[in-house]
């Protein structure tokens, strides 16, 4: 806003300025998207979370559990947790990208829409290939 000049009572003839700007705080409009777009990525890195610990159990409990319970129960159980996984990470994709393209004519700062379908669908594909994976090993 504006400067004041405060001389220094007993200093030499040095005089100090201070700044006495305002900030403007944010509206409230603003901080609500932002706390929206925020929602919508840690909603998004949770299904990622929930997809990774399917995979991860699904490779451990194969790998594991082998010679604990049978083979055919542990396929099983594997690949559902598997294909689980696969589920989470396009899940994930899809409501990001729903609710992104509901705010996509609000001049926001977000993930774009395309990093999140190429980060779920590389996380897909591992999935995917851990199944093959495990289903080749199985039946060989």
């Amino acid at each position: 806003m504006g400067d004041v000049l405060v001389s220094g009572g007993g200093q030499s003839q040095q005089e100090n300025k201070v700044s006495t700007s305002v900030v403007a705080a944010p509206d409230r409009n603003t901080l609500a998207l932002d706390r929206t777009v925020l929602a919508n990525e840690r909603t998004y890195q949770a299904w990622l979370r929930t997809g990774l610990a399917a995979m991860a159990t699904g490779l451990g409990a194969a790998k594991f559990l082998q010679g604990v319970m049978p083979s055919w129960v542990l396929v099983v159980v594997s690949t559902v947790l598997m294909v689980f996984s696969m589920v989470a990470y396009l899940q994930a994709s899809w409501r990001y990208s729903h609710l992104h393209l509901r705010m996509a004519h609000l001049d926001i700062d977000a993930m774009s829409v395309l990093m999140a379908r190429i980060i779920s669908y590389i996380l897909t594909g591992c999935s995917l290939l851990a199944l093959g994976g495990l289903l080749i090993t199985v039946w060989l």
